[in-house]
C-alpha cells in the first residue's frame, strides 16, 4: 500500500481537482484499489464525488480521531465512482475543524492517524493506494496526514503566490520533521492549470528549476487550465472518464505515468 497527500499553503491551486483526477486516472488500471481520504473541513473532494458532507449520522475521518476503536469498516463508502467501482471514500465532514481544536492538548497529537492506520493495517492492505486531500494549512490533522503518508505532492497554480506558498510549506515541514524525526516525504511538486501563453507560465517551470528544493521533483507535464476540469466536480466523475481525449485528460495520464516512474504512486 503506498499512501500519499496533496498538500498546499495557497487556494485556488486546483488541488483537490488535481487529487481527484489523478486518482481517477489511477483507477483506469483495474488492478489499482483506491482509498480516497478527505481531511479538509472544506469537504471539497467529498463534493466532487457527490456526497453530502453535512451528514452528521455518517462515520467520516473525524470518526478515527474520536473514536480510535472504530471498524475501519465503518468509515468507507463504497463504490461511488461510476464506470470506476475499484475507488472507495472515506468522506470529510464540516465538523472536522470542531476536531482540530479538540486534538491541540492532546499527547502525540500528530500520530493518531499513523497510529489508527498501524492499528488495522491488515484491512487497509486491500488497498493500493491510500489518497488524501488536506486544505491550506499546517494544522494538527494535516499534520497527522503528512506525517503518516509516503509522499506529499504540492500543487502550485501559476502564481507568484503560489511560489510563496510551496517555498513556505517546504520550510514549515522540514521544520516539523525534524521534531517529529522522520524523513522529508515532500516528493513531487505539480504544476495546475497551466498555460503556455501567459509568459509567467514558462517563468515559473523555470523558476521551480532553478531550486534545489524543488528541480528534483518537480513534475515535468503541466496540467493545463480548462472548463472541462472543472467540471469533473459538477458531473462527479474524473476527466479521463468524462472526456477521456481531452487535452487535460491526456496531461492527467502523462502525470499519473510520471509519479509511477518517481515511485509516488
Amino acid at each position: 500500500m503506498k499512501s500519499i497527500a496533496f498538500g498546499t499553503l495557497k487556494g485556488g491551486t486546483g488541488k483537490t481537482t488535481s487529487c481527484f483526477n489523478l486518482a481517477g486516472a489511477l483507477a483506469l488500471n483495474p488492478e489499482n484499489r483506491i482509498l480516497l481520504v478527505d481531511g479538509d473541513p472544506q469537504c471539497n473532494l467529498t463534493n466532487d464525488i457527490g456526497i453530502d458532507c453535512s451528514d452528521m449520522e455518517r462515520n467520516n475521518i473525524r470518526t478515527i480521531f474520536e473514536n480510535k476503536k472504530v471498524d475501519p469498516s465503518e468509515l468507507i463508502l463504497h463504490g461511488i465512482l461510476d464506470k470506476l467501482p475499484n475507488v472507495d471514500i472515506i468522506p470529510s465532514n464540516i465538523l472536522l475543524i470542531k476536531t482540530e481544536m479538540q486534538l491541540v492538548s492532546i499527547a502525540g497529537r500528530e500520530k493518531l492517524l499513523a497510529n489508527y492506520f498501524e492499528r488495522n493495517k491488515e484491512f487497509f492492505s486491500q488497498y493500493t493506494h491510500v489518497i488524501f486531500d488536506t486544505n491550506p494549512n499546517l494544522g494538527v490533522i494535516n499534520q497527522n496526514i503528512f506525517y503518516f503518508v509516503d509522499s506529499i505532492i504540492l500543487v502550485s497554480d501559476v502564481s507568484l503566490n503560489a511560489i510563496q506558498g510551496a517555498e513556505l510549506f517546504t520550510f514549515l515541514w522540514e521544520e516539523n520533521i525534524e521534531d517529529l524525526g522522520i524523513k522529508n516525504n515532500i516528493r513531487a511538486l505539480i504544476i495546475n492549470n497551466f498555460d503556455k501563453r501567459i509568459n509567467l507560465a514558462k517563468d515559473l517551470q523555470d523558476y521551480y528549476l532553478s531550486e534545489d528544493d524543488f528541480k528534483d521533483i518537480l513534475i515535468e507535464t503541466p496540467i493545463p487550465g480548462s472548463v472541462a476540469m472543472k467540471d469533473t466536480s459538477f458531473n462527479h466523475s474524473p476527466i479521463v472518464v468524462l472526456q477521456p481525449t481531452h487535452q487535460a485528460a491526456s496531461a492527467i495520464r502523462r502525470v499519473v505515468k510520471e509519479l509511477i516512474l518517481r515511485e509516488v504512486f
